[in-house]
């Protein structure tokens, strides 16, 4: 009996060959061992017979109902068991046999990071942080990956948070010799899947903000919420979270045990455990101090030191998401007697990402929800005489945000030109009339085709005004009609000015 036997608990044909380890037939060929297994609302043991006439040599799952006649097709009732002998599941044990890649989450740091909006930031600039002291960074996020100063690779997962298969794909990829950190983000939707369960440890774990977003897969509020929470029940060493959601910390009752311990962070109420000032913003530097008041176990300070930073980020709230950055690490490396200049950090592409070399002023952003379109066009406004916002809204998702997005739009911006995002199997006119339902849209330009769209934003600024286009930040497809074409919000603009 060969390790993967042995781990699997069944007995392979002779001869068979495995060479990668997947639960999506878009990732099976050739030799792929399939692992079938519950969905959010499907079985993966539907894709089983797929899987094989793609080319897997093998497949497992854990349906009793399922049945299926091949000699390399095996149920297995205990595939996903985790148990007071077994701290991960049969799943993790062959990953780590078939890639080699052994003590994944106990030879490595990981700072986790979630929200409804800043998580990406917060994450990627904790990447950047970790890498100018000289450690072995991965960031792993909605752009994708990034190991130290790297170029970001999309190849591997298309998903915010990889699931554990993604992951050994990520550290194989790599091919990582030594220990690593690791700055991730984590999304509502993979806590609530529970994608992340064989991670049983966090050096940090941050809940930034929670506002309302995601609903047409989570149905209200409180299930949003309870998922966010989730992130909790991973112990880490140090738990963030915004001063804003103490009250609804009670409702979660195993936060009462003491190793749960919340570190508050706030920039309103001075009594937090760690309380943060902006003193300057600008368009080119910004300064700003934290004070911690109770310092978590395991931080280096004592209580009530400020440190003071100084960056190039705009507006306030990326500054937030770098407070939780910083708080994360620790401020061991920081100076609490210096300004700690930490001007080389830059946002991710995409967020609050003013174009440079063209003669006009350009801000492309990921905002894709209410509280996200207020909390960055707030932000902004103040540096410029007026907005022309280029927005869409998605297809096939949550339809109450989109008259609550335009209604933004339209307090902040001068002109708005509403347009086509990832309308999936949406038809636009659909998404537009749902858009402008309750709002006076004398301000308001309907153009479908987003590159027209852009080239109409340009030709309505002044010098001192800036063109937003919100939504897709990063993004470099368009999903319509169900066909993913190219198309990017950066290429477009760089186009209309080259």
């Amino acid at each position: 009996m060969n390790k993967f036997e042995e781990i699997l608990g069944v007995t392979l044909l002779p001869g068979t060959i495995i060479s990668n380890a997947t639960n999506s037939t878009k990732k099976v060929k050739k030799n792929s061992i399939f692992f079938g297994l519950q969905g959010t609302n499907t079985h993966g043991s539907k894709y089983i017979k797929e899987a094989m006439d793609l080319g897997a040599s093998v497949a497992v799952h854990n349906d009793v109902n399922y049945k299926y006649s091949s000699d390399n097709v095996f149920y297995i009732d205990d595939l996903e068991e985790i148990n007071e002998y077994l701290l991960k599941d049969k799943i993790y044990y062959f990953l780590e046999e078939l890639y080699k890649v052994y003590g994944l989450k106990d030879n490595n740091n990981f700072y986790a990071f979630t929200g409804t909006n800043g998580k990406t930031s917060s994450a990627y600039l904790c990447h950047q942080i970790l890498t100018n002291e000289g450690f072995n960074s991965l960031y792993i996020g909605t752009i994708g990956t990034q190991y130290k100063n790297q170029e970001t690779n999309q190849s591997i997962f298309k998903k915010t948070t990889p699931d554990i298969f993604e992951l050994f794909e990520i550290f194989n990829f790599y091919n990582f010799q030594d220990s690593i950190s690791i700055c991730l983000e984590v999304s509502s939707h993979a806590l609530d899947q529970k994608r992340l369960k064989n991670l049983n440890h966090f050096n940090s774990a941050s809940i930034l903000n929670i506002k309302k977003d995601h609903l047409d897969y989570h149905k209200d509020i409180q299930a949003y919420t309870n998922s966010k929470f989730e992130i909790f029940k991973i112990f880490s060493t140090i738990n963030l979270i915004n001063d804003e959601l103490k009250p609804v910390i009670s409702d979660y009752s195993f936060l009462d045990d003491p190793k749960f311990c919340l570190t508050t962070i706030s920039n309103v109420n001075r009594l937090a455990d760690i309380h943060y000032t902006i003193s300057k913003t600008s368009l080119q530097k910004s300064d700003f101090d934290i004070t911690i008041n109770n310092p978590p176990i395991g931080y280096h300070p004592g209580r009530k030191k400020t440190y003071k930073f100084r960056c190039s980020l705009i507006p306030d709230f990326n500054i937030s998401n770098l407070v939780f950055a910083i708080c994360s690490l620790g401020f061991s490396s920081f100076s609490d007697s210096n300004i700690n200049d930490l001007s080389y950090l830059k946002l991710p592409k995409g967020r609050a990402d003013i174009i440079q070399n063209i003669p006009i002023n350009v801000m492309i952003d990921y905002a894709h929800n209410p509280d996200g379109f207020r909390i960055f066009l707030s932000g902004i406004r103040d540096y410029y005489e007026s907005l022309v916002i280029v927005f869409g809204c998605g297809g096939d998702r949550d339809k109450l945000k989109r008259p609550e997005m335009l209604q933004v739009a339209l307090e902040y911006g001068r002109e708005i030109i509403f347009t086509s995002d990832n309308s999936r199997s949406e038809d636009f006119n659909d998404i537009l009339s749902d858009a402008i339902r309750g709002n006076d849209n004398n301000k308001v330009t309907a153009i479908e085709d987003r590159k027209r769209a852009i080239m109409k934003g340009a030709e309505l600024i002044k010098d001192n005004d800036c063109l937003v286009i919100l939504g897709k930040g990063h993004e470099e497809t368009q999903e319509i009609k169900n066909s993913i074409i190219h198309f990017s919000d950066h290429e477009v603009v760089n186009e209309i000015y080259k």
